[in-house]
């Protein structure tokens, strides 16, 4: 083994360590399982069989509130030119085309799990690529390699022997993919305070050693055998799922590091002593490092900060502690009797206890001498304190009862209601906006993906000036670009979404007489309001391209020539709009 290979590894291993410390120190990891078992409803001392604690699992309430405010049901793109103008034409190509990217990579579903994870961990972590989930073909490598990688791998990412050796299905080749990483899983430098800064980034991937073994990505690994999971076994306490784990499966710790100082990516394993993937250059690192990351509680000294969870942990113990006390307290507050020995026979006794109407019970001596009711008082602070706490987490996270589902109590008017929602936008508004920007950012990088990527031409679906659907035939050179792209962040909340249906309706009927006005671009805005309708399906189609696609630059100059008579395009658009409202 090369002392020089062995000594690079050794060097990562104390960087990493640091890297793990920082975590740890300032990120509470530690602790994130623990927050985690909050929303699985799982306490310590709680055990329905014994006469454990009462919980009341705020975090859990609170994480359901939270997700449906902020992730995107239905993510929309548009895209504006950026830096070049004239490109407006091909602006509408890329909306569509990362419109469908966005269904194709499910990206909806890889940031609803990232804001949970931001919700627990205080940071949700995506990750971009290309081909594979691994990596895939560098533009450096000679045909030669390249025939031999297909010969050894079929299409899908297998083994010669058809044996997959990854299973997301989200991860397709020749397409770019955006997936959800643990925060748990990633490592960065001591020190840092955002992503945008750092020179590298490790992904700690746990995968079968077979697997990896198989994977043509590495190279070194004839001698890689038994378990590595050096990390993960560090505190089994924590980590019990992995140590069960371990015991039937064969599993690899491959830590994958993004080098963006010298621009290279690596692995090694812990406890392996030589590079199971040697350092090579990073395609992927376009605009930065593959990774995005979005965080709801800013740390201004530190990249790992305290989480939701975190901050109303203290809360949520108390309030567990409340309910146990209010529990043992009713237990204590059921009806007793206390009755004079010898006075009562056990038969006159059952009978008082029974559940018979009206029964006849015999005792020696007057009633009020024999027996008296015992009914302990039920303490009203406990629950008052319940709701006090309720109230602090409320405020910290920025809810009020309403958006919990609740009426607040007394009356109150449609003014006092809308300063409470306002409030409650303001707060969930920021949350949103910095969900967006990680959408937007994710998507800008794959665009850059794809414009190094995709050689061969594509085929898009794209709405024309006129309001019909066209089938587009591209290549990297019709689109690329440098685009604005935005999500429409207020969308999201239903108070947002009524008003702008009916603003729109408002626009529609001022200019809908107007010979030159182009309605169709309304109605589709119209449509988009509707989550569960789709637009595309209710838009006609170009006779253009009924028989067939057509080129980029085809659709281009028929596209130019519409604006450029605007009488023609009145015409079409006016047809459109009538072969639209017969199929509604």
């Amino acid at each position: 083994m090369a002392k020089s290979h062995k000594s690079d590894i050794e060097e990562w291993q104390k960087l990493i360590e640091a890297g793990v410390r920082y975590k740890e120190n300032y990120g509470s990891s530690k602790r994130w399982g623990v927050y985690r078992d909050y929303g699985r409803g799982k306490f310590s001392g709680y055990n329905t069989s014994t006469n454990g604690i009462l919980p009341y699992n705020i975090v859990y309430a609170m994480g359901r509130t939270l997700v449906p405010n902020i992730y995107f049901r239905n993510p929309y793109i548009t895209a504006t030119p950026r830096h070049k103008p004239g490109l407006d034409l091909q602006a509408k190509m890329i909306e569509s085309i990362d419109n469908w990217l966005i269904q194709e990579m499910n990206v909806k579903q890889a940031f609803k799990t990232a804001v949970m994870d931001c919700y627990y961990t205080n940071r949700g972590i995506l990750k971009i690529g290309y081909d594979s989930l691994s990596g895939y073909i560098s533009k450096g490598r000679t045909l030669e390699d390249e025939l031999k990688e297909i010969l050894n791998r079929p299409i899908g990412g297998s083994t010669p022997k058809k044996e997959k050796t990854e299973y997301n299905i989200n991860v397709k080749p020749g397409m770019p993919w955006c997936v959800r990483v643990m925060p748990d899983f990633i490592i960065v430098p001591f020190g840092v305070r955002t992503l945008e800064e750092c020179p590298w980034i490790v992904h700690v991937v746990i995968r079968p050693t077979d697997d990896v073994k198989n994977d043509p990505i590495y190279k070194n690994t004839a001698e890689l055998e038994g378990t590595h999971i050096e990390m993960v076994n560090k505190d089994h306490a924590t980590n019990s799922f992995y140590k069960e784990l371990t015991q039937d499966i064969d599993l690899c710790e491959v830590y994958e590091i993004r080098d963006y100082k010298r621009g290279e990516i690596k692995a090694f394993v812990p406890g392996y002593e030589q590079w199971i993937r040697p350092p090579t250059e990073d395609k992927l690192q376009i605009e930065g490092l593959p990774f995005v990351d979005f965080t709801f509680n800013e740390d201004t000294e530190y990249y790992w900060g305290p989480s939701d969870v975190q901050i109303i942990e203290p809360q949520q113990l108390e309030v567990n502690e409340t309910r146990t006390q209010a529990m043992y307290h009713r237990r204590v507050a059921l009806i007793k009797f206390l009755i004079e020995s010898g006075r009562m026979d056990q038969p006159e006794v059952d009978k008082m206890l029974s559940e018979d109407v009206g029964p006849a019970v015999f005792v020696k001596g007057l009633p009020r001498d024999v027996v008296s009711l015992l009914q302990p008082h039920m303490p009203q602070d406990i629950n008052q304190w319940t709701e006090i706490i309720r109230g602090d987490v409320r405020e910290l996270l920025g809810h009020s009862k309403q958006q919990m589902g609740e009426l607040p109590p007394g009356r109150r008017t449609a003014r006092e209601i809308d300063v409470v929602q306002r409030a409650h936008d303001i707060r969930m508004d920021e949350r949103r906006d910095i969900v967006a920007d990680a959408l937007q950012k994710v998507m800008r990088k794959e665009n850059q993906v794809i414009f190094d990527r995709w050689d061969r031409n594509q085929v898009a679906q794209v709405v024309g000036i006129d309001g019909a659907k066209y089938w587009v035939q591209y290549n990297k050179k019709d689109i690329a670009a440098e685009y604005n792209l935005k999500v429409d962040v207020e969308s999201m909340t239903p108070t947002t979404k009524a008003v702008k249906k009916r603003e729109i309706l408002q626009v529609i009927q001022a200019i809908g007489k107007n010979p030159r006005a182009n309605i169709d671009v309304l109605m589709r805005m119209l449509l988009r309001e509707y989550e569960w309708m789709d637009a595309m399906a209710i838009l006609p189609e170009a006779q253009e391209t009924t028989a067939g696609p057509m080129s980029a630059q085809q659709w281009m100059g028929q596209q130019r020539q519409l604006q450029g008579n605007p009488q023609m395009l009145g015409q079409r658009a006016q047809g459109n709009a009538q072969l639209m409202g017969n199929v509604l």
